[in-house]
């Protein structure tokens, strides 16, 4: 049967539907949970529209513009089932229970040969939805490469936490791959090497206990934990607050991924202090102390090192920038002023030396360099604004009136980089 429906071209018709049923009488069986019964088709509708959500309809036309939206979407529709399931039990009839369970069996199913085979694919680098045995059980893949799953096979023995692990798409993301399984002889990008190196000469140090326990600390601000998930994610460990203090620090004890760090930083550190720790370490299990050649220009180790102790700084008044890096001892720096310009002085405390680049010429020529070795740490913010920085000078911001447009984005500007925004 072919009809228009009700009102114009049958506009209203879905909102006559709806009235239909919302009029119809309220039938409930006798030994019903009436609360139950009565809240089952509200949670099956309430989530059934929440999909609706992340839904975009046109450019701008969406409720919510959020990044994991077609996921949401299979989340948030796949809980409608249970408001069937939740009404079918409350009806305290067997028949009615069997009944309702249809949905949990073949509902997610259905939904996902509704997704595109290459989001499935790309999907499965963060978490896979599985409904071999119960419509909501959420498992993490390549659970053979987590250093904290000891019993991968196991379907049973979950993590504690939800870890995306990097091992996935590596050459295209450009990070290095996670140790652990076929991955244990996989050489990793030197610029990663290099990056590693320079942090753990800035802020780690290496640990050798008299029962002969290795391990490896690494020490940084509250705002820098994305750098320190990144080593996380690749080598194992944990990250916990220091006490008193707004740092992090990252602690790795784990054999594997401690051997694998070892290999990848061996021959790269640079600090005599950290070169003692390794050489401890390496007489410990066996392995040959390498010494680093002579800095050069194309290396990575000064964004590591520039990660652990580095800063960028801005005189509000006259919008001077300058990029510094604070040492206890003057031997890795002065490679620095040949290689990157600048100059060394001792600190008004009198118990550390700091590089130090003010001229606009050497400090656009370390922007150069963090573009083929980027920084990982909060600082990175910072530096992607320094281009900004000099746009606004050049329009005498700065020194712009109060009140006028100039003054107010220099105003805002300098709030961005107070709070580390880029």
């Amino acid at each position: 049967m072919v009809k228009i429906g009700y009102s114009y071209y049958g506009l209203l018709q879905a909102f006559a539907d709806a009235l239909k049923l919302i009029l119809k009488e309220y039938v409930s069986p006798t030994q019903a949970n009436f609360w139950l019964f009565f809240l089952g088709p509200i949670i099956t509708l309430i989530f059934s529209l929440f999909g609706y959500a992340v839904i975009p309809y046109g450019p701008g036309l969406v409720i919510s513009n959020y990044n994991l939206g077609i996921l949401f979407m299979l989340a948030v529709s796949s809980l409608a089932t249970y408001g069937i399931l939740l009404a079918g039990w409350a009806a305290n009839s067997k028949y009615s229970f069997l009944g309702s369970k249809w949905p949990v069996k073949d509902f997610n199913l259905s939904m996902q040969q509704t997704i595109s085979g290459k989001f499935m694919y790309n999907l499965l680098g963060t978490l896979c939805v599985s409904c071999s045995l119960c419509a909501s059980k959420v498992k993490t893949l390549l659970n053979m490469d987590n250093p904290q799953v000891t019993k991968a096979f196991n379907s049973q023995v979950g993590t504690s936490e939800a870890i995306r692990l990097l091992s996935i798409d590596t050459k295209l993301r450009g990070r290095p791959p996670v140790y652990g399984g076929s991955h244990h002889n996989f050489k990793r990008d030197e610029k990663w090497n290099q990056w590693l190196a320079g942090l753990i000469d800035g802020d780690g140090y290496f640990h050798l206990t008299k029962k002969g326990y290795a391990s490896l600390e690494i020490t940084m601000d509250l705002r820098d934990e994305h750098a320190l998930q990144i080593v996380k994610n690749v080598y194992g460990g944990s990250i916990k607050l220091v006490s008193g203090a707004n740092a992090l620090r990252y602690c790795l004890r784990h054999k594997a991924g401690f051997l694998a760090l070892v290999n990848d930083v061996n021959g790269l550190i640079r600090s005599s202090n950290r070169l003692v720790q390794l050489n401890k370490i390496c007489d410990k299990y066996d392995l040959d102390l390498i010494y680093p050649s002579k800095l050069n220009y194309d290396n990575g180790w000064l964004a590591g090192f520039f990660d652990a102790n580095g800063s960028i700084s801005i005189n509000t008044t006259n919008g001077q920038l300058s990029i510094s890096i604070a040492q206890k001892t003057a031997e890795m720096l002065y490679p620095l002023v040949e290689l990157y310009g600048g100059t060394i002085y001792i600190n008004k405390s009198g118990l550390s030396f700091k590089w130090y680049i003010t001229k606009l010429e050497d400090i656009l020529n370390i922007i150069e360099y963090f573009k083929k070795y980027p920084a990982r740490s909060a600082k990175k913010n910072r530096l992607h604004l320094i281009p900004k920085c000099y746009e606004l000078k050049d329009l005498k911001a700065h020194k712009a009136l109060p009140g006028t447009l100039l003054n107010k984005s220099w105003q805002c500007f300098i709030q961005k980089w107070k709070k580390y925004e880029d």
